[in-house]
């Protein structure tokens, strides 16, 4: 699944200047990065040894995004909220400071009241996309498809704080444009 979640990346962005059907094209550039190159190794296994596994919410953007859902539909709000949140949690994973919130993805129970809530919120504001982003992550986690056990990995990953972070600015700007 590691390798497949690396293609899905490169058909996703090769199918940046695709519309419609063209978007099949993108296929071909993912089936090859599976093919071995040198010494066995495939672009899809270079790449995951760049940057790891990523998350199940960045597999689910990238298919949203393959299926041509816009990512304005985000809007500016929730990806704000999860580069601000990966901008506080990595920092203390990693070590600045005492506490270390990458440990509480081991006892995940208190983590799913609170994403709970935030699965509540989101329905209650009518916003079924992200209360479907955090049922198909809690899910997955429940049902071991990852290879670690922490709920963490299944909701962040680095690529996807950065995605966010300029998914943030760039709705943010286009929503302020329209109101000025």
């Amino acid at each position: 699944m590691p390798l497949l979640a690396q293609a899905l990346l490169i058909a996703a962005l090769a199918a940046l200047p695709f519309r419609g059907r063209w978007k099949l094209l993108a296929l071909l550039p993912a089936i090859l990065s599976l093919a071995p190159l040198g010494e066995g190794v495939s672009l899809a296994m270079m790449l995951r040894g760049l940057w790891g596994d990523f998350s199940v919410t960045s597999l689910q953007l990238l298919v949203l995004c393959l299926a041509g859902r816009p990512p304005q539909a985000l809007g500016w709000r929730g990806p704000a909220l999860i580069a601000a949140s990966a901008a506080l949690f990595y920092p203390l994973a990693l070590g600045l400071g005492d506490f270390d919130p990458y440990r509480l993805g081991y006892t995940a129970w208190p983590l799913l009241a609170v994403f709970g809530a935030f699965a509540l919120a989101a329905w209650w504001r009518g916003q079924p996309i992200w209360l479907w982003l955090l049922t198909i992550d809690i899910l997955a986690w429940a049902a071991g498809l990852l290879e670690s056990p922490n709920l963490w990995d299944t909701l962040l990953d680095p690529l996807l704080a950065a995605a966010m972070l300029i998914l943030a600015l760039r709705n943010g700007w286009r929503t302020y444009k329209t109101r000025s």
